[in-house]
């Protein structure tokens, strides 16, 4: 400590700028600590432990925000006819924030749609009890989510991404995004169409990092629905997703504009 203090003081440039970087630094640290946890509860702590813990084992690995909506990994023919026939979402993208916890920023869905988001997921369950679950989302860790019933996802039908996520398909957030594993297929038209982006440790598969934390190629974010005909589009995206989750294509057209069996 001692010689460092003596080559500090006789070398008042490099102190200089070591004392410049170390404000710069903890600058960003604090303000990034702020941003990570005005994002709210999700996955990891939510505190210092948790944003140090993102900081330095996950956004590492995680995509560049340019990179989330490319779409050059996935096929061009083979979406469902449903998705296929969905039109542009209307206006920009919204803009996201975070890796972990992942957020929509902007362009937030009208409170009056929470009532319907969850009644999207609870009929989607009560229309597909063969298929589909709900249970806490192993993802977030704080709120439920749909799964790939356990007898489905131990038989041969289900897609390796169903295995990868343990049977996670979709979960909804406070501010009514939806994180949603679709098929790759569908998840090019969704992207291209303004409706989602890839969350930004959906790596491609066979590149470094792939299926890290358990996040595989097609986990998408899917903006929350503004009014009545992106939630028909949002119960069109689950539907499709339950069917390449479970491999099955007997899924029911979800109902959400009133619970089912209420």
């Amino acid at each position: 400590m001692a010689h460092l203090l003596h080559t500090l003081s006789h070398r008042p440039v490099l102190t200089t700028v070591l004392t410049s970087l170390s404000t710069t630094v903890l600058v960003w640290a604090v303000r990034d600590y702020r941003a990570y946890i005005a994002l709210g509860p999700g996955g990891v702590p939510h505190n210092f432990a948790g944003w140090l813990f993102v900081t330095l084992g996950i956004r590492p690995f995680a995509l560049s925000k340019s990179y989330a909506t490319w779409t050059g990994d996935y096929p061009d023919e083979g979406a469902h006819d449903e998705v296929e026939a969905l039109p542009p979402r209307k206006g920009d993208r919204a803009e996201l924030g975070g890796v972990v916890p992942h957020r929509q920023l902007t362009q937030h869905a009208p409170e009056r749609m929470r009532e319907y988001i969850e009644n999207l997921f609870a009929n989607a369950v009560a229309q597909n009890p063969a298929l589909v679950e709900s249970k806490t989302s192993l993802y977030e860790r704080n709120n439920p989510a749909l799964f790939v019933c356990p007898a489905v996802l131990d038989s041969p039908t289900p897609s390796v991404t169903a295995r990868t996520s343990r049977g996670e398909i979709s979960h909804h957030h406070g501010d009514l995004s939806i994180h949603m594993y679709l098929s790759p297929a569908d998840a090019k038209r969704a992207i291209a169409k303004g409706w989602a982006e890839r969350h930004r440790l959906a790596r491609p598969r066979g590149t470094l990092f792939a299926n890290r934390y358990r996040v595989a190629d097609t986990y998408l974010m899917i903006y929350g629905p503004r009014d009545d005909d992106e939630m028909d589009a949002l119960a069109v995206f689950l539907k499709n997703a339950i069917r390449f989750m479970t491999g099955r294509e007997d899924v029911e057209g979800i109902e959400w504009r009133r619970r089912m069996g209420a």
